[in-house]
């Protein structure tokens, strides 16, 4: 069953209960979980504290799985001792059907999420379409190791 959502100047079609059978089936690990870098451990150990509290209810009313991003990837590769910008992706079935995909200005937010169509597929099914909730967020550095 599909239902709409919008948010800002996107709207959304998806499909709740097929996004959790894709959490289910397909995205059983969070994608920081499967690597083994060093900026994929300090987002991994840190979990849903990475989060609002309200992002967190948004991705259950999609069906998503909060603790299972697509991807997450840091964009400071600086020894910060402080802050780390992260980005990544929550996949659900669906499709944006209005509004750009494209990330919106950043602000000096610390979390920041809008609908995208761009993300890597990777072993996605084919037969299903997908779209992705793409975030931005600061989380502090607090594994022992520094980036290098």
């Amino acid at each position: 069953m599909e239902a709409e959502l919008s948010v800002g100047q996107q709207r959304i079609v998806f499909d709740r209960a097929a996004t959790i059978a894709l959490y289910r089936d397909t995205v059983t690990v969070a994608g920081a979980d499967r690597c083994t870098c060093i900026s994929c451990k300090n987002f991994a150990v840190q979990g849903s504290k990475a989060y609002p509290a309200e992002f967190l209810q948004f991705l259950k009313e999609l069906g998503v799985d909060p603790l299972k991003e697509w991807e997450a990837f840091d964009y400071d590769f600086t020894q910060n001792a402080s802050k780390h910008l992260y980005g990544g992706w929550f996949l659900f079935s669906g499709q944006l059907v209005e509004g750009s995909d494209k990330r919106p200005q950043r602000t000096q937010q610390t979390f920041t999420h809008w609908f995208t169509t761009s993300f890597p597929m990777g072993t996605l099914p084919t037969q299903v379409t997908f779209c992705a909730v793409e975030f931005l967020t600061e989380i502090p550095w607090i594994v022992p190791e520094m980036p290098k």
